[in-house]
């Protein structure tokens, strides 16, 4: 492949590694504007929130594997085409419940971009995976960044209907481009793999390994810390506080910022420091950061700032993690790629779903439920890391003695 076409395969595989959080982070602000327009009890949207994410991660564990059996590009086609069915279907829901079962047949689209997407950086950059991987997990980031501030200001002009509009629109582009540019790269199908059988014992021989657990463990609690925020800050900040959905999608792209800066320190660095020392960098920081925001709430009580600025740290450790632990499980696995960036993908997920289903029953009109919620996940986070790692190394020590 041609350093140009190689650009161009890359910024394409940004876009659908992005397309989840986009598909969610530009609905955000407008989740009070769907509870209102579709006639729903307060709070109901987070239902729909927390559908998408548990489609998007229980969809990885099986379209990961059938892509090393079948292929990349027949399942990566039929994703995307669910994907733009489903947007679809939820710009013409008249009622909630048609509203979540829309999205959570676009979770399971979305989740077809992303774990193809890792799979295939696997595919075609090979043992000099990681900085791809880490760029494709910025494109993400930026998407996680900017789309509340665009989600904002597309509510604000268009009412809710508009930033589903907009995922409508990014979709179809992504279809167009996979189908123009996009040819096979996993060379060597697997006729045993996806097969349901079989698919439990293969995952559990891919846990089999320490680094795996220790890896797949600390991204789900990470995830989980952070996607207390991402589902509460609404509330918080436009119900609490007082910002409107355009001033909430600026203060809250510009406190995630700090992801994209932790993807680029991964992407830089990841070939010299290796994937686990910089998970271990980026739990501390997200441990440092909840207990940050827990402290200023509970001394100075709830403000802008204080919910805002110890979150840097929160999304400057978890932009160093989630490239890293992916990169840590996938690049090992190359006979299994599909797999291994399935199991990565629903540990992320799978932390994002019990985060926001508890969020959900831990309500209470303050913003304790959020700060306390992410705080613990984010000693989850560091401590089951801190323990497997130090199990792991004493089992290695072990195994060579």
């Amino acid at each position: 492949m041609s350093a140009g076409a190689s650009r161009l395969l890359l910024a394409i595989l940004m876009v659908l590694t992005a397309l989840g959080e986009l598909s969610t982070q530009l609905i955000i602000p407008a989740l009070a504007g769907i509870e209102q327009g579709l006639g729903a009890e307060r709070g109901a949207s987070l239902t729909a929130l927390s559908i998408f994410v548990a489609a998007f991660g229980l969809g990885q564990l099986v379209l990961g594997p059938l892509s090393d059996r079948v292929g990349r590009r027949p399942v990566l086609v039929g994703g995307l085409i669910l994907y733009l069915v489903a947007t679809s279907w939820m710009l013409l829901a008249d009622s909630m419940a048609d509203f979540i079962v829309g999205r959570m047949l676009q979770g399971l689209g979305a989740c077809t971009a992303m774990v193809l997407a890792r799979a295939i950086v696997r595919d075609v950059w090979q043992a000099q995976a990681a900085p791809a991987l880490a760029l494709t997990v910025i494109g993400m980031l930026c998407a996680i960044a900017l789309s509340p501030m665009l989600g904002g200001l597309l509510t604000h002009w268009g009412g809710w209907h508009a930033p589903i509009f907009a995922s409508l629109a990014v979709g179809g582009c992504a279809l167009l481009a996979v189908l123009v540019v996009y040819r096979e790269s996993n060379l060597n199908l697997d006729p045993k793999a996806g097969h349901l059988p079989t698919l439990l014992s293969s995952y559990l021989d891919l846990l089999n390994n320490p680094s795996s657990r220790a890896l797949a463990l600390a991204l789900a609690c990470t995830y989980g810390a952070m996607f207390a925020v991402v589902a509460g800050s609404s509330a918080v900040y436009i119900g609490l506080l007082g910002l409107t959905s355009a001033e909430y999608g600026l203060v809250f792209g510009a406190t995630i910022s700090g992801l994209i800066a932790g993807a680029l320190f991964t992407q830089r660095q990841i070939m010299r420091l290796g994937p686990r020392r910089i998970v271990g960098i980026g739990v501390t920081l997200v441990a440092l950061g909840a207990l940050g925001t827990m402290l200023v709430h509970a001394v100075l009580g709830l403000s802008v700032l204080g919910v805002s600025l110890p979150q840097v740290l929160v999304t400057l450790g978890g932009g160093m993690l989630i490239p890293a632990s992916v990169a840590g499980v996938v690049i090992p696995n190359a006979h299994r790629a599909g797999l291994a960036a399935g199991l990565m993908g629903f540990a992320q997920m799978s932390g994002a779903t019990c985060s926001g289903l508890l969020l959900g029953v831990l309500q209470d009109g303050t913003a304790w439920p959020m700060i306390g919620l992410q705080g613990a996940f984010a000693f989850a986070a560091i401590t089951s890391f801190n323990v497997l790692s130090r199990a792991g190394r004493s089992a290695a020590a072990a195994t060579a003695g």
